[in-house]
């Protein structure tokens, strides 16, 4: 069961500010969500807290801590993975996409288990957890990261390319040589699009050519029609809550990952193709670019 939790002593209502792009953000309250594991198949369960200004986002399991920096990711292979106390928590991407999508810069995220749990297979049941606890406004002024000049990143036929602008902007390009599935684009822009309706609820999916190879891994344990489009060659397990659902989950995925350059982007975004390892590599040439440039100012 997918269940989540507010640890609140006061009514519980979002707060509204002229500029939400000028003033970092925490959660109001406390949250707890619970499920189970998409690749360990454990019962695992996330409580997100408000944190101090300038936290950033920041992972614990109770005793250790580690930023969500693209720096401290230590696997890509079907979700993110970042590295903690030796070990690694799963699939943050769901989590990190609800997070940035909603406009949180600083929270601490306790981790129960050895991955975030998979919910519904989107970040739908994030945003809600996100939206009952509210969301507060700090003192402190919103830091977003920006580029001053273009980067690329490829692999095989995939790219990402980001160049200046004031605000994100992402367009993605899916290709699969599959009948059901074929290319597909979509685009999403924060200020005209809404994120928890039009993002948010866009559901991971596997071709079912992939599921043996997966279970052989060791991943998808814990995989099931409630939590992943299964797409055959001639049908998929479930309708479909958008005709271009595939391309927008790849762009849910992409907006927690690039949330692991250290901040909210502001760039033109143009990915064609990637995943996770290409996402990843992305966020951490921003990560690169910026500790160059920061460098060079002190000199």
């Amino acid at each position: 069961m997918n269940v989540f939790k507010i640890e609140s002593s006061e009514p519980v209502v979002s707060e509204k500010h002229s500029d939400a792009y000028a003033i970092q953000m925490t959660l109001r309250d406390s949250v707890t969500l619970s499920g189970t594991g998409l690749h360990s198949g454990r019962e695992t369960s996330v409580a997100i807290h408000p944190a101090e200004p300038d936290t950033g986002i920041v992972l614990t399991d109770g005793t250790h801590s580690v930023p969500a920096l693209a720096s401290n990711v230590v696997d890509t292979s079907r979700g993110t993975s970042i590295g903690l106390n030796g070990d690694r928590v799963r699939t943050v991407e769901h989590l990190m996409s609800a997070l940035s999508g909603m406009g949180v810069d600083n929270a601490v995220v306790e981790v129960n288990g050895p991955e975030m749990p998979a919910l519904d297979g989107s970040a739908r049941l994030y945003v809600d957890a996100i939206q009952a606890a509210g969301l507060v406004g700090l003192e402190a002024a919103r830091r977003p990261v920006v580029i001053d000049e273009p980067i690329y990143v490829h692999h095989n036929g995939s790219f990402i390319l980001a160049v200046p602008a004031p605000h994100l902007s992402i367009t993605y390009v899916l290709d699969y040589d599959h009948p059901l599935i074929g290319s597909q684009t979509a685009s999403y822009i924060p200020s005209e699009n809404d994120f928890a309706k039009e993002i948010a609820p866009a559901r991971t999916f596997v071709l079912y050519e992939e599921v043996a190879a997966l279970l052989n891994d060791g991943l998808s344990r814990g995989g099931s029609i409630e939590n992943v489009i299964v797409i055959w060659q001639d049908r998929m397990s479930s309708d479909l809550r958008f005709p271009d659902e595939l391309a927008r989950h790849k762009i849910m995925d992409m907006v927690g990952d690039i949330f692991l350059c250290g901040g909210a982007l502001q760039a033109d975004v143009l990915a064609v193709k990637s995943g996770h390892t290409l996402n990843v590599e992305f966020a951490k040439e921003v990560e690169r670019v910026r500790a160059n440039k920061a460098q060079g100012d002190l000199f």
